[in-house]
Parts: C-alpha cells; sequence; structure tokens
C-alpha cells in the first residue's frame, strides 16, 4: 500500500511536490480557493483581465528553464515583458539592462499552474484548519470540523505564518518559521472602455505609495479590453493592511494621478485586492522544513528567497529527501 501524503496549498510549491511524488504516493492537494496558482492569480470581470499577484516571473536554472520553455510550448507560457522601465516623479526612464527572458502564464497567469497541475488530485475550497495526530499518521479537518481524511504525512506549502499557526506544536521546524518575515501588498486593478497608450509595457515605480504597474493588454493571449494593474509598495501595505479599502484605493488612485497625469478614479471597473502575504522579506535560508520523526513538513518561496522559481526549487529539494524516503520504505 502506497503513502498517503497531504500537501495543503495548490500554488507554484505544492503543484511541483505533488508532480514529484505523485509517482512513489497517493498524493492528495488542499487547496482552499477555487483556483490553482496561489499568487501567480488572475481575476475576470466585466471583460477585463487581470493577473492581480505575481506579474511575471524568470527562469534561470537549467531544469526551470525547460519547465518554462515546455509551459510556452504546450500555450501555457508566453515571453512577457520585453522590459521593465522606471517610472519615477519625473517621468519614465528606460531599461537598458540586458534582456532576460521574463514568462507570464497564458492566457491568464494562472494557467501555468494549471498546466503543472494536469492529472493530480486537487481538492478545491478545501481548507485544512487542523492536524492531529491520528493512528501512526495525521487527521485532517476544515473550519467546520468536517473530516479531510488521514494521511501519513503531511506537508504545508503555505505562507510561513499560516503554516506555523496550522502546525502542531511539536513540529521542529517552529523557529524557523517564525524567522520567516512576509509582507503584504495592495493590487489596484483597473478596467477602461477607451485604449490607452502609456509608452510602456510594464513599470517599476518610485514612490512613496506605489511600486508597479502593468498594461495587462499587452500581456499575449489577454482580452483587448484596456486593463491596468498596479501594485503599492509593500512597506506602505504593512502600514495600511487594516485601512479602509475605500481609503486605501483612493490614495492609490492619487499617487497614479501624480504620476501619470491621468485621473482613474471613475474609470468602469476599479477594484482592490490585499495580499497579507505577497512577499518575502527574510527567507529562513534552507530550502525546506521536514519532521522525520512525525512526518510533517514545509516549503515554499519563503525557505530560499522572492521568486516564483525560489518556490519551485524548495518544493524540488523537499521532494528529493521525500523520494528517498518513500523509496526505501
Amino acid at each position: 500500500m502506497k503513502t498517503s501524503i497531504a500537501i495543503i496549498g495548490a500554488g507554484i510549491a505544492g503543484i511541483t511536490l505533488a508532480r514529484n511524488l505523485s509517482a512513489h504516493a497517493d498524493v492528495t492537494v488542499f487547496e482552499k480557493s477555487r483556483g490553482l496558482g496561489g499568487r501567480m492569480a488572475n481575476r475576470r470581470r466585466e471583460g477585463f483581465a487581470f493577473d492581480h499577484g505575481a506579474q511575471y516571473f524568470t527562469a534561470r536554472s537549467p531544469a526551470f528553464k525547460a519547465t518554462a520553455e515546455s509551459a510556452a510550448a504546450g500555450g501555457h507560457a508566453g515571453i512577457w515583458p520585453k522590459a521593465v522601465h522606471t517610472l519615477k516623479a519625473d517621468g519614465l526612464v528606460s531599461d537598458t539592462r540586458p534582456p532576460e527572458p521574463r514568462y507570464v502564464g497564458t492566457p491568464a497567469m494562472s494557467a501555468f499552474a494549471h498546466g503543472l497541475a494536469e492529472g493530480l488530485h486537487i481538492r478545491k475550497e478545501a481548507t485544512v484548519a487542523e492536524i492531529v495526530s491520528a493512528d501512526a499518521g495525521w487527521a485532517l479537518g476544515d473550519n467546520d470540523g468536517n473530516d479531510l481524511g488521514r494521511f501519513d504525512l503531511v506537508i504545508s506549502t503555505a505562507p510561513a505564518p499560516q503554516t506555523g499557526r496550522l502546525m502542531p506544536e511539536t513540529f521542529s521546524g517552529h523557529a524557523a518559521l517564525n524567522a520567516a518575515e512576509m509582507s503584504g501588498c495592495f493590487t489596484l486593478m483597473i478596467g477602461l472602455q477607451a485604449p490607452l497608450d502609456l509608452g510602456f509595457e510594464a513599470a517599476r515605480i518610485e514612490d512613496d505609495v506605489l511600486s508597479w504597474i502593468a498594461v495587462e493588454t499587452s500581456k499575449p493571449g489577454r482580452p483587448a479590453k484596456t486593463a491596468l494593474t498596479i501594485h503599492s509598495r509593500n512597506d506602505w501595505a504593512e502600514a495600511n493592511l487594516e485601512r479602509d479599502r475605500d481609503a486605501v484605493k483612493s490614495e492609490m488612485l492619487q499617487s497614479l494621478d501624480r504620476l501619470l497625469g491621468k485621473d482613474f478614479s471613475t474609470a468602469p471597473w476599479l477594484d482592490l485586492h490585499r495580499w497579507r502575504y505577497a512577499n518575502v522579506e527574510k527567507p529562513i535560508g534552507q530550502p525546506y522544513l521536514f519532521d522525520a520523526s512525525l512526518g510533517l513538513g514545509a516549503c515554499g518561496d519563503w525557505c530560499l528567497g522572492n521568486r516564483v522559481e525560489a518556490a519551485v526549487e524548495s518544493a524540488q529539494a523537499l521532494s528529493q529527501l521525500l523520494t528517498q524516503r518513500l523509496q526505501g520504505a
């Protein structure tokens, strides 16, 4: 009988881990939301499309380059943007760095995750709220006390603070989880009826409030309706996480007006999303956590750094350890 493994979270780390372990174990992935990809997220409203989480990813290791290129060949990814300029109060500074391929999911950012997740057993809208010792393994339960099943091993790929709250007190990785530092972000989404030429596809922003702007319609495979995605600074978000959402939206729009000379406050579509754990400020500095005596572990970008590829590398490292354990079982 195969070892049963529960993986919490269907972001890139969770999906990578599940792909690598499915040949050796009975793997079930639990995802609290309706979609896959975690912060590689997208939203469609009124004909507008927004990638409101991660904006693009790079691939630097040979293994992940092969994964990205395979996804592109399969129609799940494309190249974007050509350049990332810098927007300042006094104008736009062109990106003169040597080009590096940057990828996005197509036709939406989450498509990259969906492509990798094909064939996996994923339970969506299933929130794991507790992990309780049971029968030489672990019983999972949701917020309503429903039984989600019993498993030999449980791995969390949720952000470090959430993983820390979920893991039993006996888990040996709590000190490392507490050492990780993550910060929030607000995403402002603007939908326009008329075309808009800003002179760039994407730009980092030097501002007290904002940090990023993307023209969604410049991404491959996106709808033609003009859509903009704007990210706040992480430190500004941290200081305003519990603030009234309308006030947050208003201040972000005012900052955008100062930078572009355009008032979007009456745009046909305006929306705001709060990411509580968007950015890895301080990783734990080790590729994963695993308590062999308990059969509990954790991995994610917060282990190694603030990149999509860091989440993949973390999951790859833990999957190698677990595969050796499973093959020796």
